[in-house]
């Protein structure tokens, strides 16, 4: 894992200073190396704060900090192909690099054991007749994992930026008048004047950077979600099934380690990932975020005594939540209530795991959304039917990569920690396709969905009251909606101060997840959609981050 960033100047300017700047706001990223390549020159250090940048120059440059986790101290990136035409830069985790690298060996020169190197080398071999666009997707198609790349053709002078199938890894770019520049994170885009909006690249596809021309996005991948011919229409042949696709996927997402951490908050999605890991890891501990007596932490503690689970909790106090609000809205770079309330818990959760001196992580992002966990399917099944159900369930899924993905990746790499997703295996989202959707959502009378998932948790020996516990949201479970409402009134903000000019700006605001977008029409409003005066509190205290660029701020009506 790493950040990357990049800049192709419009005006021929030397952008390496530039560089430095975009990297400094991103070492937690990578505290463990960083490498600038510039006119076919790269400069490697073990720390940034030792990188002589200014030995290089270039109107085109790209950089790079590393969080070692696969391949050792050395594995500083960029990497070069063997013939030196291409440069590339890569955040992600490639599972099969093993597989692939002793495929590679015969005709290329490795530099290092990382996974990242693996990559450069396929596309090398790939590149014919000059066409780039047709090796990332040849090696793209190759790959087992996660990625964000940036490539750059010496030749043309073209980047080539590319995100994953499902998008789990991030990249953003955006323009001025002076340069191109992306990005792992936007706050290195905004450190050198590029205004919002910013862009991301899309799942599964690469954006096309050629000096003076317009960007290019192209589609080089598509996620395994068509709609499918039902193979499994028995609970038991599903079960199977899917025991077999998520051990693999475990196995993979854990191979060559000795201790993990877990998002934990009690539910059955963290729980099989836990207790699947405590069967291939020697040392796995569980991190759970909450504030005092909430239900999450109280079921957490249950569950973890049950199942013989290490549990560290922490535990917040109303008052630091309010104090690590400013520092979350930053950190993920969003100000929607929705984001910052789900955040808080997994923030408190990743920071002791950070104390505790782990470096990957496990979640158990995407389950609901395979199998149908959350508590308004059922309604959107009596009202709509199976076939909308399943439209419903695949944009859930396909829209992680904005409503989830990016920002726990950013909580967990604000403390250089890898987060790692088993649920969100290529093979794992193709079997979900292959079931009958009626053995997961089964009704309007099903208060629990996802039954294939928890049936499995049933065979790997979960008892069935914490299999079958109910979904909770994280913002409820954790206490945090409550909290955070109380924290807003303190602030003056209240329904008082909303003004009907506030509420038009709200509605022309994206609407972020699954409950936002059309949840709450199935469930109690008052769960799911955040109250304005908190929203405007949150905006309030975007406005006052020095580095921040908001998409909208607004300020309370005087009493």
């Amino acid at each position: 894992m790493c950040g990357i960033v990049g800049l192709l100047s419009k005006k021929d300017e030397n952008v390496v200073p530039l560089i430095g700047s975009m990297l400094s706001c991103m070492i937690h990223r990578g505290p463990d190396g960083a490498g600038i390549t510039a006119n076919r020159c790269v400069i490697q250090s073990e720390s940034f704060s030792d990188l002589q940048y200014h030995k290089i120059s270039g109107d085109s440059a790209l950089g790079h900090v590393r969080l070692a986790i696969v391949g050792g101290t050395c594995g500083q990136q960029p990497f070069c192909s063997c013939d030196g035409r291409l440069t590339i830069e890569h955040n992600g985790e490639i599972y099969n690099y093993k597989k692939l690298r002793k495929q590679l060996l015969k005709g290329h020169k490795f530099a290092s054991q990382t996974d990242s190197e693996v990559i450069v080398h396929l596309l090398e071999d790939y590149l014919r007749n000059d066409n780039l666009i047709y090796a990332i997707r040849k090696t793209v198609a190759r790959l087992d994992g996660v990625y964000a790349l940036a490539i750059k053709d010496e030749k043309s002078g073209t980047i080539t930026l590319v995100r994953d199938t499902m998008g789990v890894r991030q990249i953003y770019y955006g323009e001025n008048d002076r340069f191109v520049a992306f990005a792992s994170e936007r706050k290195a885009l905004w450190k050198v004047g590029i205004k919002e909006p910013t862009h991301r690249v899309l799942p599964g596809c690469a954006v096309v950077i050629r000096p003076k021309e317009r960007l290019q996005e192209i589609q080089v991948s598509a996620p395994p979600v068509h709609q499918a011919k039902v193979i499994y229409n028995s609970l038991s042949v599903a079960v199977d099934a899917y025991q077999r696709a998520l051990v693999t996927s475990m196995k993979k997402r854990t191979q060559d380690f000795d201790r993990v951490g877990i998002i934990f908050s009690g539910g059955i999605d963290s729980v099989i990932v836990a207790w699947l890991a405590k069967k291939m890891v020697k040392d796995v501990v569980c991190y759970t975020g909450g504030v005092h007596n909430s239900s999450d932490i109280v079921f957490a503690r249950q569950i973890a005594r049950k199942l013989d689970l290490k549990l560290r909790v922490n535990e917040l106090t109303s008052d630091e939540v309010e104090q690590c609000i400013p520092e979350i809205i930053d950190t993920i770079e969003d100000s929607n209530a929705g984001q910052v309330e789900v955040a808080i818990p997994v923030y408190a959760a990743v920071k002791l795991a950070h104390e505790d001196g782990i470096n990957v992580m496990l979640s158990g992002q995407g389950a609901d959304e395979l199998f149908g966990g959350y508590p308004w399917y059922a309604r959107v099944l009596e009202k709509n039917g199976y076939q909308v159900l399943r439209e419903h369930m695949t944009e859930d899924l396909l829209l992680l990569y904005k409503e989830t993905l990016e920002r726990e990746d950013k909580i967990t790499m604000a403390h250089s920690i890898e987060m790692r997703e088993p649920f969100l295996d290529k093979r794992i989202i193709k079997l979900s396709m292959q079931i009958d959707l009626k053995l997961n959502v089964k009704g309007t009378e099903d208060q629990f969905g996802k039954h294939v998932h928890r049936k499995l948790a049933q065979r790997l020996g979960i008892p069935k009251n914490i299999a079958y516990r109910p979904k909770e949201a994280a913002q409820h479970g954790s206490g945090m909606h409550g909290v955070v409402d109380m924290i807003a009134r303190k602030h003056g903000f209240d329904e008082s101060t909303i003004s009907r000019g506030y509420i038009e700006v709200l509605r022309t605001r994206e609407k972020v997840g699954s409950s936002q977008r059309y949840g709450y029409l199935f469930e109690n409003e008052k769960l799911w959609i955040a109250e304005p005066h908190v929203q405007m509190y949150f905006d309030s205290l975007s406005k006052k981050l020095p580095t921040f660029e908001p998409k909208v701020l607004a300020k309370p009506n005087k009493r």
